[in-house]
């Protein structure tokens, strides 16, 4: 029986329709027929005029929201100028002056120099081409259950999903993954484990001398919203400088002051990375990439090694620039503490109220994930992957836009601007949906839609 969605969205299921016939499916991961057509801030409309909270912020590209006054007044300023012009072969003042703002707020050692690509998936091609270059290592280690993009380079090192690499193989050689151990392992078992395995390999059969960087995301986003454990990190960091191993922080979801400070890495004081890999909200919402390391390992490579034909626009650094001011603001810093207090407040709200659904919520700032769970025979808690995208549909039928990650988790990344009503409001569009989960209200017709993670 197909499920009838409690709501109208006659226009946007035509567009729906239409997108199926002419869009290849690979390039889609849906959880339902949402079809924007307008957005303000953390709210967003689609084609048939109804409105939702935002949740997801564009994938977290738009950490400010939509259509942000101060960032769309820059790129209208700019389109007025020069759309683009190719970097490859001329200048631009807006790259120049993005480069300058990104290097000065470079978390590692002395002087950083950046290369500007088009989005996240080339920043880690460039992170692995720049270590290699500089160290004059082949091999690159990093770490199950990561995510880091879909160009073959970044494939070669996701391991998320085997939907990013069955039939399209063989991948990048020399490219290593171990074990993550996040913030849901405990210290003893850290202190024991975490780094065993790398351990193991560089007495047998991986020669630490041959590997050029540890390549980490310092919360493991799409691989389920999972913080680093602060020891791992540790850990990690103290092999990378015993043998001379560049550390690459991977950004691209957890950057621009998505944990609360403007790189996540910066939240394990122990480590001092080599490199920063970003995407997503560099551009405030327009594409854009880059990968920023010390000076000396940016050197490594002449032109034309890592060049494209758009990379570092006018149009998208005008854009960053603008972003870049709004987070220097202390408005902007004082709401992003409020909404950060805010936000792990209302989880605690969220778990007290429904105890055997909401196993745990985790996060940093204002990236969080929620794991939806029910009991098994046994009255065990296990995660619970249909109830997760029933109440992700729910949500959307009520007004919020939300999704799942890594099976049962609630994606819970709204923009850092967003209001307290606003917030307030879509934790309790969540309570309803988490409430009607428990009651058996919630059909399994609904599960037709599921083209997720």
């Amino acid at each position: 029986m197909a499920y009838q969605i409690a709501k109208n969205l006659t226009k946007s299921q035509r567009l729906v329709d239409r997108d199926h016939q002419v869009v290849a499916p690979c390039q889609r991961l849906s959880y339902y027929p949402l079809v924007v057509e307008r957005g303000k801030g953390e709210l967003l409309q689609d084609a048939d005029g109804n409105e939702y909270i935002d949740f997801l912020s564009s994938a977290s590209s738009l950490n400010l929201g939509s259509s942000h006054p101060v960032i769309t007044a820059a790129i209208q300023a700019q389109l007025q100028k020069c759309t683009q012009y190719t970097s490859v072969y001329t200048y631009n003042e807006p790259m120049i002056r993005y480069a300058e703002k990104l290097t000065s707020v470079f978390p590692g050692k002395g002087k950083a120099k950046i290369v500007f690509g088009n989005c996240g998936s080339d920043g880690n091609d460039a992170a692995i081409k720049f270590s290699r270059a500089y160290t004059g290592r082949s091999k690159i280690i990093t770490f199950i259950n990561g995510y880091h993009g879909n160009t073959y380079g970044a494939s070669s090192l996701s391991s998320c999903t085997f939907k990013m690499r069955e039939k399209i193989g063989p991948f990048l050689p020399d490219i290593y993954h171990f074990p993550f151990y996040g913030v849901d392992a405990s210290d003893e078992v850290v202190q024991q484990e975490g780094i065993r395995q790398i351990k193991d390999a560089f007495s047998t059969y991986l020669p630490a001398k041959e590997v050029a960087a540890f390549i980490i995301e310092p919360i493991q986003g799409d691989g389920g919203m999972l913080p680093a454990h602060p020891l791992f990190m540790k850990q990690l960091y103290e092999v990378c400088q015993t043998y001379g191993i560049l550390f690459i922080s991977e950004e691209v979801q957890q950057g621009f002051w998505r944990t609360g400070r403007f790189w996540g890495i910066e939240n394990y004081p122990d480590v001092v990375p080599d490199g920063i890999i970003m995407g997503k909200s560099i551009g405030a919402g327009l594409t854009l990439g880059a990968f920023m390391a010390r000076a000396e390992i940016m050197d490594s490579l002449p032109a034309p090694a890592h060049i494209f034909t758009l990379a570092g626009n006018a149009l998208a650094c005008a854009a960053g620039n603008a972003a870049f001011d709004v987070y220097e603001s202390e408005a902007f810093q004082n709401q992003l503490r409020a909404n950060s207090q805010k936000l792990q407040e209302l989880m605690q709200w969220l778990k007290e109220q429904h105890p055997k659904t909401v196993g745990f919520y985790r996060g940093i700032g204002m990236s969080y994930g929620i794991g939806i769970v029910k009991p098994d025979d046994k009255g065990q808690p296990v995660a619970d992957p249909q109830g997760a995208f029933k109440v992700c549909f729910r949500s959307f039928e009520l007004g919020l836009v939300v999704i799942t990650l890594g099976g049962h988790i609630l994606r819970i990344q709204p923009p850092l601007n967003i209001s307290t009503a606003h917030l307030e409001k879509a934790f309790e569009i969540l309570h309803q949906a988490l409430a009607e989960l428990e009651e058996g209200r919630l059909s399994d017709d609904v599960l037709s839609y599921q083209f997720g993670w």
